[in-house]
């Protein structure tokens, strides 16, 4: 109940964010580490490429750990038979880039028009609440970021996170 109660207070952004300048590569490490054990049970190669020159953003760790959380365990589920998760990070001209990509089920197009939704999820009862992408678009955009998806019936899943760097005089 308290993790519900968390995602809609975050979701109805009723939370303020505790921005400040933070190395994006040190948010996914710490994250992946507490999902690497899970991933080798499951049969999950866990790949990681992430720029070494990776751009400083200003945001709310916390919240940035919460989306790579969501996106990674959404990926880990869309594996039961094992498969491959990759991390990655980049650098682009307005900002930087997050992507988690699986090599899972996929989904189809209307699937994709109702994944940020509330309450949505293709999780059978007691095994999903439907609030775990709505949160995380919630957050990217308050961080004013964007986030894209890529996806095919059994081609896997790729969502993109971009965030704006910090400027030269942010704290």
């Amino acid at each position: 109940a308290r993790v519900i109660v968390r995602m809609l207070l975050i979701f109805a952004r009723q939370r303020a964010a505790r921005k400040s300048k933070t190395d994006l590569n040190r948010v996914v490490t710490e994250g992946l580490y507490l999902v690497e054990a899970r991933c080798a049970t499951e049969g999950i190669r866990l790949e990681r490429d992430l720029d070494p020159d990776l751009a400083w953003i200003v945001a709310d760790p916390g919240q940035l750990q919460q989306v790579l959380m969501n996106l990674v365990v959404n990926g880990i589920q869309a594996m039961p038979g094992g498969g491959r998760l990759t991390i990655r990070t980049r650098n682009r001209p307005e900002g930087v880039v997050l992507s988690v990509e699986d090599s899972g089920a996929g989904m189809d197009e209307e699937t994709l028009r109702e994944i940020f939704n509330p309450f949505f999820t293709m999780k059978e009862v007691g095994q999903g609440t439907g609030l775990g992408l709505s949160v995380v678009h919630g957050i990217v955009t308050s961080h004013g970021g964007t986030i894209r998806v890529e996806s095919e019936p059994g081609q896997g899943s790729r969502f993109d996170v971009e965030l704006p760097m910090a400027g030269p005089d942010e704290a």
